[in-house]
C-alpha cells in the first residue's frame, strides 16, 4: 500500500509540474523608455547638459532622472492634456506603442531594473 501511494504521489507532482506553464520572460521596460526619452525628451529639451535650457527644471539625462519621474513622464504622454498636465512632447506625439510602454513601465514600478 505504501508502495502505490509513493506512486500516486510521484505521478501527481509530475502532473503538476508538466501542467504548469512556464511564465514568458517579463519584457525588460526601462532601456526602452530610456531610448523613448532619448529621442523625443533630451534631443530637444530636457539635457541642459547639452545646452538645452528651456526643460529646466526637468531635467531626464540620467537613468536617476527618469526613474524619479516615471509618474510624470506618464501622466506627459498618456494622461489628458491640462493646464497642470502638459502634453509631451511638445510640437509632437508619440506612438501608440511608445506610449503603452511608458504606461506598462510605470505599472511594473517605473524602476531602472524594469
Amino acid at each position: 500500500m505504501k508502495k502505490h501511494r509513493k506512486i500516486l504521489a510521484a505521478v501527481v507532482f509530475m502532473a503538476i509540474v508538466f501542467s504548469c506553464k512556464k511564465e514568458e520572460a517579463s519584457p525588460k521596460y526601462f532601456p526602452k523608455v530610456k531610448a523613448i526619452v532619448a529621442a523625443n525628451c533630451t534631443v530637444t529639451c530636457h539635457a541642459p547638459s547639452k545646452g538645452l535650457p528651456d526643460g529646466m527644471p526637468v531635467v531626464l539625462e540620467t537613468d536617476d532622472d527618469i526613474a524619479s519621474r516615471a509618474a510624470s513622464i506618464k501622466a506627459a504622454v498618456a494622461d489628458p492634456a491640462s493646464p497642470q498636465n502638459k502634453r509631451m512632447p511638445q510640437g509632437g506625439v508619440l506612438s501608440d506603442a511608445d506610449i503603452d510602454t511608458i504606461v506598462k513601465w510605470l505599472e511594473k514600478g517605473g524602476r531602472v531594473s524594469d
